[in-house]
């Protein structure tokens, strides 16, 4: 199956979800499938071409402002089907837009951030601990760093994320423009991560099969029929496929499992737990 395909099946996947009565937006299923609203534009195509509209609810997505936006059906078409959904519409828009917006997953719970560039093994990191991070060079901005610095800055305001950085101009601005955000002092991964849990962000120290750490998006379970997939990559081990667990990043590919590697990680994040001094670690 294409990456093209595989894209199209999660976002009809996700269109099923949406409960009777609510609705989302473009926005919002391409945070659920990436991490990020970056994707909205594509994850719109996809829903264009539902094979089979009203039975996949593709008629309860609508733009970001509420306003209700097109439908295959025509737009008459897609209010009389929110409304007998028990959606009320006016002027085109619907009404109590923020309270009938289905979000897939608790936007007040699930922790999400946005890393400068300094903090490439802190991203991994946060991604392998299940939290939606962005990289500031994985994003397209102006390498001038004021211009940047208010990018990162706005960027950070509008996907509601926790900006993690060393610079302190980019807090100044951050601040300005209400964002949450935390100015790192140390080095190592592990200290970083102590600094984060003293600044009273609630992370977690537990890896979970959640996210891809190279590129954030989510990972899923390798079925036992997809096991060609398995042995089409040379760094899985061979001999432990049908035995361990498996997950890939339909994004870009990557295979993950529970190896040592992992159990390092586990290991690690105990004694961080336990407050031990993990500075001699070379992170």
């Amino acid at each position: 199956m294409s990456t093209a395909r595989n894209f199209q099946t999660e976002v009809l996947n996700l269109l099923i979800q949406i409960p009777e009565g609510r609705v989302t937006t473009y926005g919002e299923l391409a945070r659920a499938l990436t991490g990020s609203v970056r994707a909205a534009r594509a994850v719109g195509q996809a829903v264009a071409r539902n094979p089979q509209p009203i039975t996949i609810p593709c008629h309860r997505v609508v733009r970001s402002t509420g306003e209700v936006g097109e439908y295959g059906g025509g737009v008459a078409m897609k209010i009389q089907l929110l409304r007998a959904e028990g959606v009320e519409i006016a002027g085109g828009k619907v009404v109590d837009f923020e309270h009938k917006v289905f979000r897939f997953e608790d936007e007040q719970e699930q922790l999400r951030f946005l890393t400068d560039r300094m903090f490439g093994k802190l991203t991994t990191w946060l991604r392998i601990l299940g939290y939606d991070t962005l990289y500031a060079a994985d994003i397209p901005l102006s390498r001038d760093q004021e211009d940047e610095d208010n990018a990162l800055a706005a960027f950070a305001a509008r996907e509601g994320r926790i900006l993690l950085t060393r610079d302190k101009n980019l807090v100044t601005s951050a601040i300005r423009k209400g964002v949450h955000c935390v100015l790192i002092k140390t080095d190592g991964v592990l200290d970083q991560l102590q600094e984060l849990l003293q600044h009273h962000v609630p992370i977690t120290l537990e890896p979970v099969p959640e996210r891809c750490s190279e590129c954030n998006a989510r990972i899923r379970k390798v079925a036992a029929r997809e096991s060609a997939l398995l042995r089409h990559n040379r760094y899985v081990p061979q001999d432990m496929i049908g035995t361990w667990e498996f997950w890939v990043c339909d994004r870009c590919g990557r295979i993950y499992w529970e190896g040592s590697h992992w159990r390092d990680i586990r290991e690690r994040l105990k004694r961080l737990n336990g407050n031990e001094d993990c500075r001699s670690d070379g992170e």
